[in-house]
């Protein structure tokens, strides 16, 4: 598929990357474009699934995860891959080359209902002839990537300074019922959010800032990335050496400007899950030989080709990476 972002929808994109709650007459005098184009050209992305806003789990909101990794028989991928996306614990699916054909990533914030997950329930579906799982330890990958659709003077103008981290605020019903509104439209204004939870908008408005200070709740802007001109995707599994901190390494990944994911593990040989995005698959030795040269204690043990990706963070997609539908990423939600 060609590129079917411009230029103007491409720094709209990288902007709200920064600031995806944004205020459009905000991102028009960074644009240099008018309010009305802004909403205008959000509005069009959004509707036709190419690009969308959804609220996300904070730093410390103590949430656990892990990582499934599926070999399935023939013919049963994409039916395991759907049954996966369905799961409201599971936040992201895909389809890869490899014997390994099919992962997930599941995300909680009950131990035990990630045990019962990963031991229990998901080994039992069908169409599975083989599977392995690893503990995700921490999620290096924010959730500010890159796009190269703004300058460096346009990103400090539309990046607000980070307000001073609050105490930790105790999650309540009203606190779900706000991040699981905000899985369907992050973009939801303050005064329509209200009407959905049943409560004042100054009333919302405060629980956001205390969520958002308390690092408990952010935002995150993701799109069709063929339509974007970033048809390849690849995903590495590396293995960091006794010389190297795993830590290190991760941090320093999260920068790179074609990564999307970076976890930390515990189970198998690799201990650190990379996920990237590519203008075209030729550039993938470009980026194992950038990382022989800057992390050479590390070992590029298992790479892949992303051939379809079925869910990221809710959204269900289709074959051109449009999102089609929603199942929201519920992190309490029982495995029943």
């Amino acid at each position: 598929m060609g590129q079917e972002i411009d230029e103007v929808d491409l720094a709209l994109l990288d902007a709200l990357h920064l600031q995806p709650r944004v205020r459009f007459e905000e991102l028009a005098r960074v644009l240099d474009v008018s309010a009305v184009t802004v909403a205008r050209r959000w509005h069009r992305l959004s509707q036709d699934g190419r690009a969308w806003v959804s609220s996300a789990p904070g730093p410390r909101l103590g949430v656990c995860g892990g990582l499934l990794e599926a070999e399935c028989s023939p013919g049963q991928a994409a039916a395991v891959a759907d049954e996966l996306a369905r799961l409201p614990q599971v936040f992201s699916v895909h389809m890869t080359t490899g014997q390994h054909n099919v992962y997930a990533l599941v995300a909680t914030t009950d131990e035990a209902v990630l045990s019962e997950l990963l031991v229990d329930r998901l080994p039992a579906m069908r169409g599975l002839r083989s599977l392995t799982t690893a503990r995700v330890v921490h999620l290096f990958s924010g959730t500010r990537w890159r796009l190269g659709g703004i300058s460096a003077t346009q990103a400090k103008a539309v990046t607000e300074e980070p307000a001073p981290a609050a105490a930790r605020h105790d999650f309540d019903d009203f606190d779900r019922q706000l991040y699981m509104t905000l899985q369907y439209d992050g973009r939801l204004g303050l005064r329509d959010l209200a009407a959905r939870v049943d409560r004042s908008p100054a009333t919302v408005r405060k629980r956001l800032e205390i969520l958002t200070r308390a690092r408990q709740l952010t935002f995150r802007t993701d799109f069709a990335r063929p339509a974007a001109g970033w048809p390849a995707n690849v995903v590495l599994k590396l293995r960091v050496g006794e010389g190297a901190a795993v830590s290190h390494v991760g941090r320093a990944l999260v920068h790179w400007p074609e990564t999307r994911l970076c976890a930390d593990l515990v189970g198998g040989a690799a201990n650190l899950l990379v996920t990237a995005q590519l203008h075209e698959l030729a550039a993938l030795d470009d980026l194992t030989a950038r990382l022989a040269t800057e992390f050479p204690g590390v070992t590029v043990i298992d790479r892949r080709v992303l051939l379809r990706a079925v869910k990221s963070f809710g959204r269900l997609l289709g074959a051109d990476g449009r999102a089609h539908d929603v199942v929201p990423v519920n992190l309490w939600a029982p495995t029943a």
